[in-house]
């Protein structure tokens, strides 16, 4: 039996399950009805007695000496339906069944903060996610919980993570002085907790998915030319350490790997020296970040094999941690710049990701390569994704005649 009040009827009805037959057992569901639409809002989880049910109060009797329990849970569930109800009524909105179960269905409101470690926990689960990824997203969280906590917010629930709160954060960011292009890309990464929120139906509705993320502006690309690279090569650094970091950016610069697929081909340089196709020695190495393939010759980049033969051999040069590269880094570009004058300086904050601009620029400019074969040895597929590393220049004109009038002697 149903109780009818305006246009919704609600209603606990018993189902039983093959083995609770048997045992005489039913589970309460819970359905609503408005103006003839029906929908099912589920399980109720209470288990009863099929004696014990009363279909017309609605409610647990008999012996069940859970009966006051029970009917307790079933008089909250019905009160929260006809709340969600009453609420749609007073906001004068369109009342159906769908939109009450879906209200209905919406869990307890949830922090900003704790969807974005479920986010996290489903992402670090991904085997194809890169673990360069996985530590972009971790300090993504961490850097909106120090605005959420510079400003006294770390308890916002999701779904009050609005556009203001949002451009509070790109505020905030700029007067950290973090760079626009990453803040452009930390916005996109909060944005997804908010979609995540309303995919798993944890929010009704996305409360920045009208906002708009600016494109990134790709700053030039800071880069070591081929003049500075051989006065640096020159240069003996005052500590022994320094000199080890210095010699490993020139492998960087005339690689063009990124961090941890260089310290992979060091550790293990018979998994990715090979001979090629000209009978010479190439690397080939996939990506750590895409799988994507590099192939690089050897033989073409003299400062390769100067570097090695060095050390004596590629499994014995020195391995840094990355953040122990970048600082030492700094410090070389310090020491260097002492002895520069200003035109010949380099770039002061100089880190391991220099090497692989310096690495673009020196083959797009200044050897005249060709962009599809720079995307081979670089291991990219885009040349879009060149933009980030390289800007042609007077130099690559230059070369490119040069090597016009070169082939036609």
């Amino acid at each position: 039996m149903s109780r009818k009040v305006n246009r919704m009827e609600v209603l606990f009805w018993k189902h039983s399950t093959p083995s609770q037959k048997s045992k005489n057992v039913s589970t309460i569901y819970f359905r609503i009805t408005i103006d003839g639409s029906r929908e099912e809002l589920g399980s109720t989880n209470i288990k009863i007695n099929n004696a014990d049910w009363c279909n017309v109060r609605q409610r647990v009797t008999g012996p069940d000496h859970l009966a006051n329990f029970k009917n307790e849970q079933l008089a909250l569930i019905e009160t929260r339906a006809w709340a969600i109800y009453n609420d749609l009524l007073r906001k004068g909105q369109g009342i159906t069944a769908q939109k009450v179960k879906l209200l209905f269905m919406v869990p307890d409101s949830i922090t900003y903060m704790a969807v974005f470690g479920m986010f996290q926990k489903e992402y670090d689960a991904n085997p194809k996610i890169a673990e360069s990824s996985r530590k972009t997203l971790k300090n993504i969280r961490q850097l909106v919980l120090r605005y959420l906590i510079k400003n006294n917010i770390q308890e916002i629930l999701v779904e009050d993570f609005d556009e203001d709160i949002m451009k509070g954060y790109v505020a905030w960011a700029k007067n950290q002085d973090y760079a626009e292009s990453y803040i452009v890309r930390s916005s996109r990464g909060i944005k997804q907790i908010t979609s995540f929120a309303k995919r798993k139906k944890l929010i009704l509705v996305d409360p920045l998915i009208d906002y708009k993320i600016s494109h990134e502006k790709l700053i030039k690309p800071k880069y070591v030319d081929s003049v500075q690279l051989n006065l640096w090569k020159k240069h003996t650094f005052s500590h022994p350490t320094a000199q080890e970091v210095a010699d490993l950016f020139v492998l960087y610069s005339r690689t063009g790997f990124h961090y941890k697929d260089l310290m992979q081909i060091l550790k293990k340089p018979d998994a990715y020296i090979i001979t090629g196709i000209d009978g010479r020695q190439w690397i080939t190495k996939p990506r750590q970040k895409t799988g994507v393939e590099a192939k690089l010759p050897i033989e073409k980049f003299k400062e390769i094999k100067e570097i090695v033969d060095k050390y004596g051999g590629w499994e014995k040069l020195p391995t840094y941690d990355n953040s122990t590269m970048n600082l030492w880094l700094k410090f070389c570009a310090a020491e260097i710049n002492l002895t520069l004058v200003p035109a010949q300086r380099i770039y002061s904050r100089l880190s391991v990701k220099h090497g692989r601009s310096s690495f673009c620029d020196y083959c797009l400019n200044e050897l005249g390569i060709v962009r599809d074969a720079l995307l081979t040895m670089m291991g990219r597929i885009s040349a879009a994704e060149l933009e980030r590393y390289v800007r042609g220049d007077e130099r690559g004109v230059v070369t490119a005649f040069d090597n016009i009038k070169a082939m036609a002697s």
